[in-house]
């Protein structure tokens, strides 16, 4: 087994890395400067050059939401294109294919956890691009395997808990939102997931155990920090409505992802949301 693994400096690319180098896999990782995902020469001089790969874990992607509401065509080719790059050059070469997708392809209107199989609707550009990513791919290479995720957080680059340790050091109030619900996600658990999952084909929910708001995965934030004895500062964390936030691109409200498809294949559920932030907490602030 040989792994390429794309956006490979990322929170899930990052702990991907550690997760086979454990089990003594031999892999590469790519960024940008290796390897632009948007440009198929750009890939197959790569793969010539660094390969054969036995799988390819598309981890690379246009996240900032926000943003990509005024950058679409740049979205669209990191996140649309690129997927279907990859497809096209692993059924030339035989590779297989783990692709890294969202739960933002759906328009949270749910009142119950998303299935694999539920309508896509996003409402955003990055929701958007992000699908037509899945549907690329898939066209391209009908085996490839599709793991959507939520709420990632982990060692490496910025997120959500380590924005909120950031300000809840800084100031004594901080607002987040409190009418979006879904489940965070410890990347290095993701990860351990992701290498069992090389072989699968399919659309597949995979997401810590846990449902929460931001708002109340902000309050744990900081009762964890708290016993750490960090130098918090932040005395109220103020929920706020979604429509009060004012964010440029709209969030879903409820994009919770039923994840027992995987867990069957897994043999259990990942751990508990809260388990992988104690761990997180202590390998970074302790």
């Amino acid at each position: 087994m040989r792994v390429w693994i794309t956006g490979a400096k990322g929170l899930l690319g990052s702990a991907l890395q550690q997760a086979l180098l454990a089990r003594g896999v031999e892999f590469v990782g790519t960024s940008k400067s290796d390897a632009d995902v948007t440009d198929l020469s750009s890939l197959a001089q790569f793969y010539r050059k660094m390969g054969p790969f036995t799988h390819l874990i598309h981890c690379a992607a246009y996240t900032q939401v926000d943003l990509a509401e005024s950058q679409p065509e740049l979205a669209r080719q990191v996140n649309a294109l690129a997927p279907a790059l990859i497809g096209s050059l692993a059924a030339e070469m035989g590779f297989r294919v783990v692709h890294i997708s969202t739960d933002y392809v759906f328009d949270g209107l749910s009142s119950h956890p998303y299935l694999e199989s539920d309508r896509i609707a996003p409402q955003t550009v990055y929701g958007q691009t992000k699908a037509e990513g899945e549907t690329h791919l898939l066209a391209a290479l009908p085996d490839a395997c599709i793991i959507r995720t939520s709420w990632l957080f982990g060692m490496g680059p910025k997120h959500f808990v380590s924005t909120m340790i950031r300000l809840m050091l800084e100031k004594e109030e901080v607002a987040v939102v409190s009418d979006q619900r879904g489940r965070p996600t410890y990347a290095p658990d993701l990860a351990e997931a992701v290498v069992q999952a090389l072989d699968w084909s399919g659309i597949y929910h995979v997401a810590s155990s846990g449902k929460t708001s931001w708002h109340a995965f902000a309050e744990v934030i900081g009762a964890e920090a708290l016993a750490l004895n960090l130098p918090v500062r932040c005395r109220y964390i103020k929920p706020v409505l979604s429509l009060d936030y004012g964010a440029p691109a709209p969030r879903p409200l409820y994009s919770v992802l039923d994840t027992t498809k995987a867990d069957e294949k897994l043999g259990k559920p990942l751990r508990h949301w809260k388990d992988g932030l104690k761990e997180y907490l202590l390998k970074t602030y302790a």
